[in-house]
């Protein structure tokens, strides 16, 4: 293992960014130091405190990157483990390349220190560039850390991080014997482990996360080319024969590769990053998802480091957080500390050491409590009510009795939450979410896909049911007529009235009536067959124009449809889960809804705007999973 530490260095900024871009591209052959890093590939890179500067980072990340991507015939030239950037006086700018950096070294990067930087997201480019940043971890599966703190983040920040974290799959932590190895890691993990740890190292890296019957290499899953190259070939340890130097391996590799993304890291650091109460309202529900870092910390390698260790020791001990760290932050109010604390004590429940998030008993435990959870006030007469309107729980006393710990813990921290979604409306207004932005914007749009008379779309009847239209008798003169020379017997049309000969009352009957000559059917054309209505209706046809499959929404189609296609054009799937633009819709068609609306015209419009969200579901960003 080489440790490249330029903390020492005299030179700094943007010379020292492309001395050390120099450096890392002597390791890619034909360069002088190809020999030595194929034998250890392995790096640690610290530049604490050298001012970099942007463009220094860019020159430094683009060296970087070209020897990540390196995979020739002798296999790698860089694996990196650990990354120090602290203090570099790095803004968003730098992001992009830094998630370039993080998605090729997922498999191998065990620690990764950006504190103390200019970070700070309050530009829709800048959440981009941050919201690409934080989608890069999604197949980490080695973090212990990633260390943000001393950056003046902002609220925006951990908006977006609440997105990219809910979007992630829950994890599944298992046990070493619930891990079901591909044929190949069992031979290595029985006879190869000691011999050939480079052999077993490769295999581990195609696996993928699940359960025993859902693990996989990346040969069975049939991977693309494109991710078959990221996946075998940039991600392999060193594959040269004449590798002697002994890789960091750990006891039970396969372990470590059970788990990924951002929940599975032990330690997220955002001390000192400007968070404000509509930041830690985002936080919060991270807080309540994320597994405890002893728990984690068994599914990453470990640290050797006493630097580390003693950091961690710093996080559990001084601070009181757990696994997310996030005090000191000097912008929080009491309320929000409070929802803070609430979720602390809610994540015992939701998460233990045995289980992954427990999202039904969340949802078990709010349908326990609904009916005592929230009252809504007319005005907010004092300060202990919610901009909201939501005042304290006024369940019985045999209700509020029966409620457990963690159960009253929910109602309290649905209550705090609440009173800060509703002072951030209050104060900020639906711009600053963009949740709260695109779901009113669907709901406007889910408003004008019900029929104005809600029955515009049923099956309209068939040709031979409609009424045939009045039959009128012409007003004509017959006194001009030629006197027919043979008594008038009537128009052939069997509907049209018979008409009286001139001079008399009655038309005069022929004595021998001769019968009509039959006319030919013709043969209707395709055409004619295809618009002409049968007269026994077909089993798909009835159902078709049945009211269960044709709804009352514009053009007949379903819900489920017409939410996937408003969804789509709006770029909803990015903000809201498939389960809340389907609620959007369904406030939306939903004539009641209009009067539950109109019984909040009198109250502030934060208060408004809120029950119409809550309504919806869409107070909180939320996985499919």
């Amino acid at each position: 293992m080489g440790r490249l530490n330029y903390t020492n260095r005299k030179t700094d900024g943007l010379k020292l960014g492309q001395i050390i871009a120099k450096d890392l591209s002597k390791r890619i052959p034909p360069g002088t130091g190809s020999k030595s890093a194929l034998r250890d590939p392995v790096v640690e890179l610290d530049i604490t405190g050298k001012a970099l500067g942007n463009q220094g980072l860019l020159d430094l990340a683009d060296a970087l990157i070209k020897s990540l991507e390196y995979d020739g015939e002798q296999g790698r030239v860089l694996q990196l483990e650990e990354l120090c950037l602290k203090a570099n006086g790095l803004d968003a700018t730098c992001l992009p390349a830094l998630a370039r950096i993080v998605s090729l070294a997922a498999y191998d990067l065990r620690d990764l220190d950006l504190s103390d930087n200019h970070f700070s997201i309050t530009t829709p480019d800048d959440a981009t560039a941050w919201e690409l940043f934080l989608t890069s971890f999604a197949q980490c599966r080695m973090l212990r850390r990633l260390d943000l703190s001393g950056s003046p983040l902002g609220s925006k920040a951990f908006e977006v991080l609440s997105r990219v974290y809910s979007g992630e799959p829950a994890i599944e932590l298992l046990s070493e014997d619930e891990v079901e190895l591909p044929s190949p890691i069992r031979e290595s993990t029985r006879r190869n482990t000691i011999e050939d740890p480079e052999s077993l190292s490769r295999h581990t890296r195609n696996l993928s996360i699940g359960s025993a019957r859902e693990i996989h290499t990346d040969d069975e899953r049939g991977t693309s080319a494109g991710e078959s190259k990221v996946a075998n070939g940039r991600r392999h340890a060193t594959k040269s024969p004449e590798t002697t130097a002994q890789v960091s391996l750990p006891d039970q590799p396969h372990i470590y590769m059970t788990t990924q993304g951002l929940r599975s890291v032990p330690y997220l650091v955002f001390p000192n990053t400007e968070m404000h109460d509509a930041g830690a309202l985002h936080l919060s529900y991270l807080l309540s998802r994320h597994h405890h870092p002893d728990t984690l910390l068994k599914y990453v390698p470990s640290t050797k480091a006493s630097q580390h260790v003693q950091q961690m020791d710093h996080y559990d001990k001084e601070t009181g957080c757990q696994g997310i760290i996030y005090l000191p932050n000097n912008g929080f109010s009491g309320p929000g500390l409070k929802m803070l604390e609430l979720s602390e004590n809610v994540r015992s429940f939701l998460v233990d050491d045995d289980k992954p998030p427990s999202l039904p008993a969340l949802s078990r435990a709010r349908q326990r409590t609904a009916s005592i959870s929230r009252k809504f006030s007319a005005t907010r007469a004092s300060s202990t009510v919610a901009a909201t309107g939501v005042r304290r729980p006024s369940g019985t006393k045999g209700e509020m009795d029966d409620l457990t710990d963690t159960e009253a813990n929910q109602i309290e921290l649905d209550r705090a939450r609440s009173r800060i979604q509703g002072d951030t409306l209050k104060d900020v207004g639906v711009q600053s979410n963009d949740l709260w932005r695109k779901a009113l914007r669907m709901l406007v749009v889910c408003r004008n896909l019900r029929t104005s008379q809600g029955d515009h779309t049923q099956a309209q009847p068939t040709p031979e049911a409609k009424p045939d239209p009045p039959l009128t008798t012409p007003d004509l003169n017959y006194s001009t007529l030629p006197k027919p020379s043979k008594p008038f017997v009537g128009y052939l049309d069997p509907l049209a009235p018979p008409f009286a000969a001139k001079g008399t009352t009655q038309p005069s009957t022929p004595k021998s009536k001769k019968p009509l000559p039959k006319l030919k059917t013709a043969t209707p054309s395709p055409f004619a067959r295809a618009t002409t209505s049968p007269t026994s209706v077909s089993p798909k046809t009835a159902i078709f124009n049945t009211k269960p499959y044709r709804s009352d929404l514009a053009k007949g189609l379903s819900e489920e449809i017409w939410a996937r296609i408003v969804g789509d054009c709006l770029e909803a799937d990015r903000f809201m889960s498939e389960r809340q633009q389907q609620a959007v819709l369904r406030w939306a068609v939903d004539r009641s809804t209009l009067a539950r609306e109109m019984e909040s015209l009198g109250k502030p419009e934060s208060v408004q705007i809120w029950k119409v969200l809550e309504g919806m579901s869409c107070l909180a960003y939320e996985s499919d999973a």
